[in-house]
């Protein structure tokens, strides 16, 4: 049986539903120059960011403590932070309307980011919350003007290559656990779209050059990139296979005015 995945870029599969609106979230991890720093955010926003009226990023640094063995807190100290981040999230409902947007790990610190329309006794209710429930912790709390949203959309936010890296990693992670054999080479099935024909014409004559087949070409609903250019070769779905392939063809169709649009194919079971 073949059962197809599709990866487009910038399509995440953690995805439910709080409060009757569609949240996407995902978590990725970054190099520092201290180590490494891991974000988790809500990815939906930024095709609404900013949001209007939600101008104040109302925020809470959270310590604790970096150990030879990980940059990240483990064991019991994670599951308390997760905690403690579920009874912010649940006061926050309760005395602010917000948008919790992420949080943010890195060299002893965990940061709980919100957006809200008014900030003036926030700080209260989370300062009576750590006093009554962890007064252990060592915390902060910080307000400041940001209707812009510069923070979500320019630091949580990832750029165009770990974008890259979640879609692939997510993809070949659900490739793995349906059973694939990723190592294997078959038929990957990719797509790009293009503003003009002449464009979408150059894009196709140099993925030949790379040993790619064009499939076809045709026009499509899309006002910015209306003109569609599918095309396939034999690939294995590793990782750093997926990597080095669909980076090369974002560059390709960047260097067109295009987008790649992202890749298909289907579970090649492991044999046994």
């Amino acid at each position: 049986m073949k059962l197809a995945f599709r990866i487009f870029l910038f399509f995440f599969v953690v995805s439910f539903t709080h409060a009757q609106e569609p949240q996407i979230w995902n978590t990725y991890q970054a190099k520092q120059e201290q180590g490494v720093s891991s974000t988790n955010l809500r990815m939906d926003l930024i095709e609404k960011a900013p949001i209007n009226g939600y101008d104040f990023l109302f925020y809470i640094k959270i310590k604790y403590r970096v150990t030879k063995e990980s940059d990240f807190p483990i064991g019991n100290k994670l599951k308390k932070l997760y905690r403690i981040k579920d009874e912010i999230y649940d006061k926050m409902q309760s005395v602010s309307e917000s948008y919790y947007v992420g949080s943010f790990m890195y060299d002893g610190s965990r940061f709980e980011y919100y957006y809200v329309k008014d900030a003036s006794d926030i700080e209260r209710h989370i300062d009576k919350l750590f006093r009554n429930k962890f007064s252990g912790e060592k915390y902060e709390v910080y307000v400041k003007s940001d209707p812009a949203w510069d923070l979500y959309v320019n630091f949580l936010y990832p750029n165009d290559e770990i974008r890259n890296f979640m879609s692939n990693r997510d993809t070949v992670i659900q490739l793995k656990n349906a059973g694939d054999d990723v190592v294997k080479p078959r038929k990957i099935e990719h797509y790009a779209t293009f503003s003009t024909i002449n464009e979408m014409n150059l894009f196709a004559d140099a993925v030949e050059k790379l040993s790619y087949t064009v499939a076809y070409k045709k026009i499509i609903k899309n006002d910015k990139f209306p003109h569609e250019v599918k095309f396939y070769r034999d690939n294995s779905v590793t990782l750093d296979n997926t990597m080095k392939f669909t980076t090369e063809l974002i560059n390709l169709a960047k260097e067109m005015n295009g987008n790649y649009d992202g890749w298909e194919t289907f579970v090649v079971k492991k044999k046994k």
